[in-house]
């Protein structure tokens, strides 16, 4: 913007009209930057804007991020918000289109100008696809970078040539449903250009502040988060079909764009004919993982994270309402469930909608907690104060009931139901107690109210924070370690009940707040990138609580990306896009040094990295000194304590090559612990060939890849136990299959117009219509109950109940000392197991505390007098397998070992 010499006897204006950047070399006579493009220098100014800042930093050292690890030659794949794959038939063609004439024409003589400008005919169309874009999305794009194909740049030759085009995305206005454009009167010059652009999309709208302008609509209100991620990839397929011809793939040019993009298209794009080029992104594609199978029609339209948090707000009102009826006032409910901060997989599921036709195996209860005003009456006996909780409840059920009469209240147990009446089970604990005492003063068999709305039809379950229980368990931890420690056992399941307070009254609600407030405030594809890493995570059996990583952690691995307080995020600027988060948290997973670098997230980050807003930018120096680089967030003093936290654990061992993420309310990184190595391992594995996967997808321009990302191999495992389909609750959460279906399969679908395989199906079905109207509509019915049935016990709206996990608890907490088990939580029916070797394959001498079934072995050579004369024994692998068997009686359909 400003031109700059060596010298001051520099003729400045003739070189600002001849160029766009100028940097006069000492002689005068030559600009440096002849060369270089306007997103290069872009580039450029926010790389180094970005290492002065790290320079500065007055908490971490950040020698590696700015020396070691340059974002300039980062992989485009991760470095760009989204990545085009732009392959253009024709360069003579694309530079100036001409319907005849020869070499004397006005085309060739202007093709031959744009290459001698440029040097070569592949860098004059990068120039021109850079400008044309960058022009056209000067709002929602801050850099809009066009490589050529390696083997392609410099090249001469008038032929094909692939682009890849990486935009860094506002996220403020790439997202925005309305794109607002000059008013005609007052500025009809750009009216015109705005026009040109947009063409049948541009309208004339009258906005609530009574202003006249021209704007692009690109949905409703009630339009999705995976739709809205999308508006930025279709503006750039939109404007590349209308002025270059380029065809890009149905996922991005949808069909209400293709109804209006061919209208009264400029003359100089119809000199292109039918097609010169076609546009491939992964953008959408990655999305499609997101999704879950829609089995609820027309209704799923309706379940969205808006319409779950409203109806806990209404909740929250009606339970205030009430306070005249309970014996102490309602301070807050305090939620901790991930669909009620952007979090979960899907959306909250209502009742009221699976009721109407859908699937209802699986309702997710959304948790809150409870916080009354303080109060010296709680009992000092924990068992005594468990009941007064549960008179609580019972007292808020019945004030809710009488006020809402068409609601369903129910007062159950976190893990045995609600009592002996309905006749089910619904869970067990998997708290192995040590004694009478210590189970009654375990945590996690609290009672619960669960709520279920009637007007929203979500299921909330409701439990109490009592501050005076947290005091009770201290107090008698601290009791039994200045007596001497006369019960270890004791002790110790007080610690974890005291522990397991702390995580569900505390700590997740601290973490609910800071991903709530990433999510919704700040960075909305957060939301969307936490759902990408899960569905990934998931697929290849490597979250939950009880075999793999917590969601708490994930959702901590995804706000490393984001937050960018440590030098986990080492990218142009801060993901605006679920694909770039996505990547870059893939990125994270496999090349992070867990054991030897500390990695922290810092939530008080100022997190907006407005480079190319001048009203952000102003808002974000307003309150920094002149001259001074400085970034927000967390103080020196305050990131100290957290690398004398890891320093002082690498001191005592206690850091391995694990995941373990420190935020500042965790210095300790002990919320949600850290995942085994071995798992760490395998997810490093995993993330670094689906990023390979990634990049061969977008270097290919084809899909073929992508389901890799999400299919995990099982001939990794020592046994794989393949779970009946009809058991499986969450099964609805899965993918879609038309996400797995890659462009060539689709297209070939399509052009033979099948929907489906007649031989082989069900003929009940295909030829129903032949059937009289009586026993057809009966059939019907029949074959909906089969697809659709509500759960494998036929009892509809059953709440939080999931036979799968139950399962895999159970294998957990018999074998969990020999077998690591592997399970997708949202509705995988396939439970994978490795033996662990310290345990199985070794011979030991028998004894009555083996705490599995041993086999024995006969010894091979006598034992001598200094040998043990116990006999030895060995796990009895075959025995075992029978056991899991016997216990997933009903849930096992088939179980393959493997490797011995």
């Amino acid at each position: 913007d400003i031109p700059v010499a060596f010298g001051s006897a520099v003729d400045m204006a003739a070189f600002a009209s001849n160029f766009g950047a100028v940097f006069v070399d000492p002689s005068g006579s030559l600009n440096l930057l002849a060369g270089a493009q306007e997103w290069e220098l872009a580039e450029l100014r926010m790389a180094a804007r970005q290492t002065a800042l790290d320079i500065n930093h007055h908490a971490e050292n950040r020698f590696d991020r700015i020396f070691l690890d340059s974002r300039l030659t980062r992989l485009a794949v991760s470095r760009y918000d989204h990545v085009f794959r732009l392959e253009v038939d024709d360069i003579s063609r694309f530079l100036a289109p001409s319907t005849g004439g020869g070499d004397g024409s006005a085309a060739s003589v202007a093709r031959r100008l744009a290459e001698l400008d440029h040097g070569n005919a592949v860098t004059a169309v990068q120039s021109r696809i850079a400008s044309f874009l960058s022009s056209a999305l000067e709002r929602q794009a801050r850099i809009v970078a066009v490589h050529p194909c390696v083997s392609d740049a410099g090249s001469t030759k008038r032929e094909s040539c692939v682009f890849f085009v990486g935009i860094i995305a506002s996220e403020d206005a790439s997202n925005r449903l309305v794109d607002l454009g000059p008013n005609p009167d007052a500025e009809p010059q750009m009216a015109a250009r705005f026009r040109a652009y947009w063409g049948e999309r541009a309208e004339l709208r009258r906005f609530r502040d009574a202003s006249i302008r021209l704007a692009v609509v690109w949905g409703a209100n009630g339009m999705s988060t995976e739709s809205r991620s999308l508006i930025l990839p279709r503006m750039v397929a939109y404007l590349l079909r209308r002025h270059f011809s380029i065809r890009a793939t149905p996922e991005v040019m949808i069909a209400e764009d293709l109804l209006v993009v061919d209208k009264a298209r400029p003359k100089a794009a119809q000199a292109f004919g039918d097609c010169v080029g076609r546009l491939f992104t992964l953008s959408a594609r990655v999305i499609d993982f997101a999704q879950s199978m829609d089995i609820c029609g027309p209704a799923a339209d309706e379940i969205t994270f808006e319409r779950a948090i409203g109806a806990f707000d209404q909740l929250q009102r009606d339970i205030k309402d009430m306070e005249d009826k309970l014996p102490l006032r309602v301070l807050a409910l305090h939620p901790v469930s991930p669909g009620l901060r952007y979090a979960s997989l899907t959306p909250p599921k209502p009742l009221a909608l699976s009721r109407n036709g859908g699937d209802d195996s699986y309702i997710e209860p959304l948790h809150a907690i409870i916080e009354f005003a303080g109060s010296t009456k709680w009992p000092d006996d924990i068992a005594a104060l468990h009941k007064v909780k549960a008179a609580f409840l019972l007292r808020i059920g019945e004030c809710y009931a009488a006020a809402h009469p068409d609601s369903q209240v129910d007062v159950g147990n976190r893990f045995f139901g609600y009592g002996a009446a309905d006749g089910l089970t619904t869970g067990i604990s998997a708290t192995r107690m040590a004694s009478r005492d210590a189970d009654d003063m375990d945590y996690e068999r609290d009672n619960v109210l669960d709520i279920r709305h009637a007007t929203s039809g979500y299921t909330f379950r409701l439990s109490i924070l009592c501050d005076h229980e947290g005091e009770l368990l201290a107090r008698k931890v601290r009791e039994l370690r200045l007596a001497g420690n006369p019960s270890p056992a004791t002790t110790l399941a007080l610690e974890h009940a005291h522990r397991r307070w702390l995580r569900t009254n505390r700590w997740r609600p601290t973490h609910h707040r800071h991903i709530m407030d990433m999510c919704q405030r700040h960075h909305p594809s957060a939301s969307l990138t936490i759902r990408l890493l899960k569905r990934w995570l998931s697929r290849h059996m490597l979250l939950g609580q009880t075999v793999g990583v917590p969601e708490e952690l994930a959702e901590l691995v995804v706000a490393c990306v984001f937050a960018g307080s440590s030098s986990a995020n080492n990218a142009l600027a801060t993901p605006a896009s679920a694909y770039a988060g996505f990547v870059q948290s893939l990125q994270l997973l496999s090349q992070w040094r867990w054991k030897e670098d500390l990695c922290a997230v810092d939530f008080g980050a100022n997190i907006y990295d407005n480079d190319g807003d001048e009203e952000g930018e102003s808002s974000r120096l307003k309150n920094q000194a002149m001259g001074v680089w400085r970034s927000e967030g967390m103080s020196a003093e305050k990131f100290g304590l957290l690398q004398k936290e890891f320093d002082e654990a690498q001191r005592k061992n206690k850091v391995t090559n694990a995941v373990r993420i420190a935020t500042e309310d965790d210095p300790a990184a002990q919320w949600w612990g850290t995942v085994p190595p071995v798992l760490t391992r395998r997810i490093r594995d995993l993330a670094t060939a689906s990023l390979e996967c990634v990049a061969r997808c977008v270097s290919a321009g084809t899909d073929s890849w992508l389901p890799q990302v999400f299919a995990t191999p099982l001939g990794d495992y020592d046994f794989v136990i393949r779970l009946d389909q009809d058991v499986v609750c969450r099964k609805y959460e899965q993918p879609p299959k038309s996400a797995f279906e890659t462009m060539e399969e689709a297209t070939s679908s399509a052009s033979t117009g099948t929907s489906g395989s007649v031989a082989g199906g069900d003929s009940a079905e295909v030829f129903k219509n032949l059937l009289p109207t009586a026993q057809a509509q009966s059939q019907s019915q029949t074959l909906a109950h089969v697809k659709q049935r509500a759960n494998p016990f036929n009892q509809p709206g059953m709440v939080g109940f999931d036979p799968a996990s139950m399962f895999v608890r159970d294998l957990v907490d018999v074998y969990g000392d020999s077998v690591f088990v592997f399970h997708d939580v949202y509705g995988g029916s396939v439970v994978a197991g490795l033996w662990n070797p310290a345990v199985v394959g070794k011979d030991v001498p028998f004894s009555a505390g083996l705490h599995a079934s041993m086999a024995p072995v006969k010894r091979e050579t006598p034992a001598s007098s200094s040998s043990s004369s116990r006999p030895l024994v060995r796990y009895n692998v075959q025995d075992v397998v029978n056991e899991m068997i016997r216990l997933g009686d009903g849930l096992v359909a088939d179980f393959a070992i493997q490797r011995a």
